[in-house]
């Protein structure tokens, strides 16, 4: 073995030393029971965005991130899991890029993503950080997840949180298809701020299942926010359909305050690397008050390069009663430097992208 050979094994070691290190695990006999890797998501596009008043050109990123991720066996059926992932944004606005950071400009790491440690056996899988609220079934079908047409536009688009600080989930082991979360979220030091979140998951070949029911503290005086939901799906292989209906009540924390909404969506295979898709989602008016509600339309065209790059067109829109200002183009999509959105107005955005995802390996598997 020559001199540089060893050298670079050595500085791999010593690498992988300090990386298990900061993950808080101890490598010891069985040496390199560590399972731990780097990953992460590299999305941009080009977009043309009216706000419903004007428009303008932008480049925007999308959800972009940055994790760590690892597993070290106990021996014994047990395993501890660690997370540890931040938003990313390519543009360096540090704000507006899908991931929720209101950071000053210059900034590449926005805000912290889903990040955890747990540990997993065959009782389930048990974990604590900052984890998926809404995000837990959003994403159940959204066939523009991130980019412009996302779901959340609609179905978070009256303050459900995507996801929670400091909170606690529980899932189940599989049984025969059927699976259960528990999620809870403390106060914290504070009243009236405590969640918890109950969703089950059937999956059977091609077709899923899910429900969800979500309680979120709103403070001390204020009614709790609920919400409900169902989504199903089913994939053939060259095409998929989907369909989805939530119920928000006392939305805000005001009591009555309650709508309904809605997706249906579609996508079918092109070739041997193209998608064509459309989805729909609605929210009906808030109770007792007309002139609230909305409709997103979406369409495009994914082009899978390779397993790790996809380039993609999409073009959404979405129509806005008079009460209300929702977008097209906010939820997981970057909206950095976009105006605000008018009530009444209806705000559209075409937009030509590429997704890059990555997972490499930093021990031996």
């Amino acid at each position: 073995m020559s001199w540089n050979t060893g050298k670079i094994r050595m500085n791999q070691t010593v690498l992988t030393i300090a990386l298990a290190t900061g993950f808080g695990m101890a490598i010891s006999a069985p040496a390199w029971a560590l399972d731990l890797s780097v990953y992460g998501v590299g999305h941009l596009s080009a977009d043309s965005i009216d706000n419903g008043t004007s428009s303008s050109g932008y480049l925007h990123s999308n959800s972009s991130r940055l994790g760590f991720k690892g597993s070290h066996d106990l021996g014994k059926g047990l395993s501890i899991l660690a997370q540890y992932e931040s938003g990313v944004d390519l543009t360096g606005n540090g704000t507006g890029d899908g991931n929720g950071g209101a950071n000053s400009n210059g900034q590449i790491f926005t805000r912290a993503r889903d990040s955890f440690v747990g540990v997993k056996g065959n009782f389930g899988t048990l974990l604590a950080g900052r984890l998926p609220a809404l995000n837990q079934w959003l994403y159940d079908y959204n066939l523009f997840g991130d980019q412009v047409g996302d779901l959340g536009n609609v179905w978070g688009g009256d303050g459900l949180p995507g996801r929670a600080d400091h909170a606690m989930y529980y899932r189940t082991p599989d049984f025969g298809g059927l699976s259960l979360g528990l999620s809870y979220v403390p106060n914290q030091g504070t009243s009236g701020n405590r969640a918890s979140i109950g969703k089950a998951d059937y999956a059977i070949g091609g077709f899923k299942l899910s429900g969800a029911y979500a309680n979120f503290g709103q403070g001390t005086g204020k009614s709790d926010a609920k919400a409900s939901a169902i989504i199903a799906s089913y994939d053939a292989g060259a095409f998929n359909v989907g369909a989805g209906w939530q119920r928000e009540t006392d939305i805000g924390g005001v009591s009555g305050a309650d709508r309904d909404k809605y997706t249906l969506g579609a996508a079918v295979k092109a070739g041997s690397s193209g998608t064509v898709k459309a989805q729909y989602a609605g929210a009906g008016n808030l109770s007792g008050t007309s002139g609230t509600g909305t409709k997103q339309w979406a369409v495009g065209y994914d082009h899978a390069w390779d397993k790790s790059t996809t380039l993609y067109v999409a073009y959404a829109k979405t129509r806005n009663d008079a009460g209300v200002s929702y977008s097209a183009y906010d939820w997981g999509h970057g909206d950095q430097g976009v105006p605000p959105i008018t009530a009444g107005t209806s705000p559209a955005a075409i937009s030509v992208g590429i997704v890059y995802k990555f997972d490499v390996g930093l021990l031996p598997r």
